[in-house]
């Protein structure tokens, strides 16, 4: 079964072609905005949430925050794909998405980040430290 990408994205000719090139490795659905991609994401959670900056309404920051607030969506990576670089004001109320990548994106570099990052949240943790015996001296 192919990881879930939900593509939230603004421009149509963007969206689609996001859809295109991820729909051979990836379960691809879209939204053109930030609201209905968070409503998408919470009645059917993506496993990788790819989303543009700036959009109307409901920005790509903004989403990020609403989807880390969710206990059901804030484990999900989330990546920004933008046409500017990101914000350099080091605000720190503004969310960190799990990767940044300026448009245009070369595919191959676009899939690993995304194959990677669901990689990352799915292996198994590290094995726990095996606890000491408890030494029977009688």
């Amino acid at each position: 079964m192919k990881p879930k990408v939900l593509i939230v994205e603004n421009s149509w000719t963007m969206r689609e072609t996001l859809r295109l090139l991820l729909s051979g490795d990836f379960d691809c659905t879209v939204a053109a905005n930030g609201e209905v991609g968070l409503a998408q994401a919470l009645s059917q959670p993506p496993d990788l949430l790819l989303s543009d900056v700036n959009m109307e309404g409901m920005d790509g920051y903004e989403l990020c925050r609403r989807c880390r607030q969710e206990p059901t969506l804030q484990h999900i990576p989330v990546v920004f794909v933008s046409g500017y670089a990101p914000r350099s004001d080091s605000d720190p109320s503004l969310p960190v998405p799990d990767a940044y990548l300026v448009k245009p994106v070369k595919p191959a570099l676009l899939i690993a980040e995304i194959q990677a990052l669901l990689q990352r949240g799915s292996s198994p943790p590290p094995p726990a430290a095996p606890s000491p015996q408890p030494t029977n001296k009688a």
